[in-house]
C-alpha cells in the first residue's frame, strides 16, 4: 500500500456496517448486471455526489487540488494528486474504500464513481461537454491507486 493511503486510512476510523452492506449491494448488482453497465451507473453516482458538493469559483488546479482534498477527506474517499500532462489533466486517485465497499471483484466497474465525481466537478468548472473524465491505466501505481484523465473525448476513443 502507497504511503499516503496508508496516512489516510490511519486517521480514518470506519466502525459502521455501511461496507458490509455496500459489499452485499455490490455482489448483487455484479450477479445481475453488466460490468459496463455498472460503471455506467457507478458514474452517474459519482456525478450526483459531485453535484451535491459543488465546487464554488476555483480559478487554478492548485485549488482545485485543496478543494478536492478537503471534500474527499469530508467525504471518506481518499486523498487526489492532480498532475498537468500534455492536453490533459490526471487525477490520481488513493484511499477510496472502493474495494472495501464493493469488494474485490468491482475493480472493473467501481472507479466508475471516481470518473463521475471529478467529471462533474470539471463540468461545475466550466469544462465543455466533449470533456470527460475516464480511469487510464498506469502499471506504477501501487493497487488502489487511480490514474484518471480528464480530457477531450477523442482521447478515449469514443
Amino acid at each position: 500500500m502507497d504511503s499516503k493511503t496508508q496516512e489516510y486510512l490511519q486517521r480514518l476510523p470506519r466502525p459502521t456496517a455501511a461496507p458490509e452492506v455496500l459489499l452485499g449491494l455490490g455482489g448483487e448488482l455484479a450477479s445481475q448486471v453488466q460490468a459496463p453497465q455498472l460503471r455506467g451507473l457507478l458514474y452517474r453516482v459519482g456525478r450526483g455526489l459531485a453535484g451535491r458538493h459543488s465546487v464554488g469559483s476555483i480559478k487554478t488546479l492548485a485549488e482545485f487540488e485543496q478543494f478536492a482534498l478537503r471534500k474527499l477527506a469530508e467525504l471518506d474517499l481518499g486523498w487526489v494528486q492532480v498532475e498537468e500532462v500534455a492536453g490533459a489533466v490526471d487525477f490520481v486517485h488513493g484511499g477510496a474504500p472502493l474495494q472495501n465497499w464493493f469488494g474485490a471483484d468491482a475493480e472493473e466497474w467501481a472507479p466508475g464513481l471516481l470518473e463521475g465525481l471529478y467529471a462533474e466537478w470539471m463540468a461545475q468548472l466550466g469544462a465543455d461537454a466533449r470533456l470527460d473524465v475516464r480511469e487510464i491505466e498506469d502499471g506504477a501505481l501501487e493497487p488502489g491507486v487511480h490514474r484518471l484523465r480528464f480530457a477531450h473525448e477523442s482521447a478515449f476513443g469514443i
